[in-house]
C-alpha cells in the first residue's frame, strides 16, 4: 500500500461524512432486523411470558414503520423499569437504531451503551450493541474510540481463520455473529484516520486471508491495498 498522504486522508473522511451514515445505518439496520425476527418469533412461540409481551406492541410499532410511535413505547416500558436482562436490551437496541437512523447520535450512543451493558453473552444482541456505538462514534469523528470497539468486536466475534484446506475440509470455524468483514473493513479505514497505515494495511490483507470469497469486503481491500 503506498504510504498514507494528505488527500488519501481526506478522501477517506470525505467516504464517511458521504457514505457512513448510509452504509453504517444499513448494516445496524439488518442487525437490528435480524436480532427482531429472532425476538418476534420468540414473542409468538412464548406470548404468555411478560417480557415478551412487553416488547410485542412496540415490535408492531416498527414493524409497520410507526418508527416515533415504537420509539415512545420501548421507552416507555424502559424508564418504567417493567423490563429487565436481554429484554431490556433489545428495547434499548431498536431505540437506539431509531434515533441512530435520525441523526440523534448521542441518544443513540446511550442507548446503545444500555443494550451492551445488559445484553449479557446473549451474541447477536450484544454484538449489534457493540457495533452501533462503534458507528456512533465514527459519524462522531472519535476514531480513537471506534477502534477500541471495533477491535472488541472482531476480538469477541471472529472465528473464520482462512484456512483454504480447512474451508475446503469445512472444517473452519465460523463467525459467531454477522458483519465482521464490516467490522474489519470500518476498522480499515479508521486506523487510516488515526494514521496507522501498518495496521490499516493489516486489517485490509486480513480482510483477502480471511474474507476472499467475500467479493464485496475482498474488492474494497484489493482497491484500498492498491492505492
Amino acid at each position: 500500500m503506498a504510504n498514507e498522504t494528505n488527500t488519501n486522508s481526506s478522501e477517506v473522511k470525505d467516504f464517511f461524512v458521504a457514505h457512513g451514515s448510509k452504509l453504517i445505518a444499513v448494516v445496524v439496520a439488518i442487525i437490528v432486523i435480524v436480532v427482531g425476527v429472532v425476538q418476534f418469533r420468540d414473542y409468538q412461540k412464548a406470548a404468555a411470558t411478560e417480557q415478551a409481551e412487553l416488547l410485542g406492541p412496540g415490535m408492531a410499532m416498527l414493524y409497520a414503520g410507526e418508527k416515533e410511535n415504537a420509539f415512545a413505547e420501548f421507552q416507555s416500558k424502559i424508564n418504567g423499569g417493567k423490563l429487565s436482562g436481554v429484554a431490556l436490551a433489545k428495547a434499548a437496541l431498536y431505540s437506539a437504531n431509531i434515533k441512530y437512523e435520525a441523526g440523534d447520535f448521542d441518544a443513540a450512543a446511550a442507548l446503545f451503551q444500555k443494550s451492551l451493558d445488559n445484553a449479557g453473552s446473549v451474541a447477536l444482541v450484544r454484538s449489534a450493541a457493540l457495533h452501533g456505538l462503534a458507528s456512533v462514534k465514527i459519524e462522531k469523528g472519535d476514531y480513537s474510540a471506534a477502534a477500541g470497539l471495533l477491535e472488541k468486536y472482531i476480538g469477541e466475534y471472529a472465528k473464520r481463520t482462512g484456512d483454504k484446506e480447512d474451508r475446503y475440509q469445512k472444517d473452519e470455524p465460523v463467525d459467531e455473529v454477522p458483519m465482521v468483514a464490516d467490522a474489519m473493513w470500518k476498522l480499515t479505514l479508521v486506523y487510516q484516520q488515526l494514521g496507522a497505515a501498518d495496521k490499516a494495511k493489516k486489517t485490509a490483507e486480513r480482510i483477502l486471508v480471511v474474507y476472499g470469497d467475500n467479493n464485496n469486503y475482498a474488492d474494497k481491500a484489493k482497491k484500498f491495498l492498491a492505492d
